[in-house]
């Protein structure tokens, strides 16, 4: 529900108008001049105001000139009779969000209201992605001299040097990687660096959204298109209007969304759920996933049309264990971050440290880095941290690599026995991931907790073995 503010000098209308909404849940108070309007703005701001176009006294246009100049997010509709529809049109060009005609239909004015507050809504939701986006612009850059991740930086230049009309006839971008290697840092590099810059942009992890909610969530909903829509909700993809829409983990949508999710590429327009009209969006799309989405083709996981309708443009992400040298500029640079964050002293990596973030395969790449720096700095009581701290697999005089376990509890990681000489290591780690899996109904995270590693690790394991996790 919403604060409006009547603004009109009929005095019997405008307490009818209040009246009115008010009944219908909103909080609505009315003033007679434009002059009391623009003073009560600082102690009671409201969300909406219905301006009337002939006041005594500053006149309505005037009045909404004042208005608009003071607070630009001011949602006003014009009221007017007939015979100053001309100067509601002119209200509009001005600024004005809409006009309703005396004598006010209530049920003509419910609907206008309810459109207001949707466009209210849409206005602060784009206020906060752009927001967030200049928040995590600070701290998004991304690092590396490796010819891999160089060339990496050249393609995102390209990219971002793009200049058409508009964003939906920019041209889409698919960014692979591996779990970890920073798919996310490239789509708002792309997004930052380039002409929308200043528009929204809009992120969707496709993991994170339930099945039965998903179409909801991008294409939005009408009032009463299902249990529990009590109001009309714009989508994520009309959120990002004028701007990127960043679908990470593209991969994990189901068929059905696909394709309706193609259509709205193709046809650069949505529908709501629960509506018959078509809305147009202008929206520049990047897709991200760490699937082998030909495979997926082949497997009749993916849709073929949509795959070849993201891969227009192709930014692949080296794994962190092909970087070379980048591991310890990234080190350094999230131990500076983070000392910073947690105001505590200057700290650095030993040699020995310095010589196991080298040698460590990194199966979580990036991610698995900055949350292994993050612990080490925090659990270091010295100005050194040396390899203790880190906790990575350390070779022996043997050649082999330790790591030590932690002791199990009764409902905590799996009993592991050692294998006999001559037993397959890496059959004996298949099958221990599998008994977790099964153990835990294909819960990574929980599979993972049992075996004593990290969740990023385990679901590399689980693409290197080409395990089938089990249906929950």
């Amino acid at each position: 529900m919403a604060k409006i503010l009547v603004i009109d000098d009929e005095v019997v209308f405008a307490r009818s108008v209040a009246h009115a909404l008010n009944r219908n849940g909103h909080e609505c108070w009315s003033l007679p001049s434009a002059e009391d309007g623009i003073a009560s703005l600082d102690a009671n701001r409201p969300d909406i105001i219905l301006l009337d176009v002939k006041l005594a006294g500053m006149g309505g246009l005037e009045a909404l000139q004042k208005l608009t100049s003071l607070d630009p997010d001011l949602i006003v509709i014009i009221v007017t009779a007939y015979s100053s529809v001309q100067s509601a049109v002119a209200a509009m060009k001005a600024g004005a969000y809409d006009y309703i005609q005396k004598p006010v239909d209530h049920d003509e004015l419910g609907f206008v209201i309810e459109k207001a507050l949707e466009t209210h809504r849409l206005r602060e939701r784009l206020a906060y992605f752009q927001r967030k986006e200049i928040q995590q612009a600070a701290h998004g850059e991304i690092i590396g001299a490796s010819p891999g991740i160089t060339q990496v930086i050249g393609l995102i230049e390209r990219i971002a040097h793009l200049e058409p009309g508009s964003a939906g006839e920019l041209p889409t971008v698919l960014v692979l990687g591996e779990t970890g290697t920073g798919k996310d840092l490239v789509a708002r590099a792309i997004h930052r660096c380039g002409s929308l810059a200043g528009q929204p942009f809009v992120e969707i992890d496709c993991t994170s959204i339930p099945k039965e909610l998903a179409e909801a969530e991008l294409f939005g909903y009408e009032k009463g298109a299902f249990t529990g829509a009590t109001t009309t909700k714009p989508g994520l993809i009309e959120a990002a209007d004028g701007g990127t829409l960043f679908l990470d983990e593209i991969g994990e949508l189901g068929l059905e969304l696909q394709a309706k999710l193609l259509k709205a590429i193709e046809r650069r327009q949505v529908r709501r759920v629960g509506s018959l009209r078509e809305r147009k969006v202008n929206v520049r799309i990047i897709a991200a996933t760490n699937r082998n989405l030909e495979a997926a083709v082949k497997a009749g996981a993916f849709r073929p049309d949509l795959y070849y309708r993201l891969k227009v443009l192709t930014v692949e992400l080296p794994p962190l264990r092909e970087r070379g040298e980048d591991v310890v500029l990234l080190a350094n640079h999230f131990l500076r971050q983070l000392t910073h964050k947690y105001s505590l002293p200057t700290r650095r990596f030993t040699e020995a440290s310095i010589q196991a973030l080298k040698t460590y395969r990194w199966p979580g790449n990036v991610r698995e880095l900055v949350h292994l720096v993050e612990r080490a700095l925090l659990v270091c009581d010295g100005d050194e941290i040396g390899p203790a701290a880190l906790g990575l697999d350390m070779p022996t005089p043997g050649g082999e690599s330790r790591r030590r376990t932690p002791p199990a509890d009764a409902d905590g990681p799996l009993p592991i026995r050692l294998p006999e000489q001559g037993v397959d290591l890496e059959e004996v780690e298949r099958q221990l991931i599998r008994q977790a899996l099964d153990l835990t109904d294909g819960n990574v995270t929980e599979a993972a907790r049992k075996l004593n590693i990290g969740r990023e690790a385990l679901r590399y394991r689980i693409q290197k073995h080409g395990i089938t996790r089990p249906e929950s």
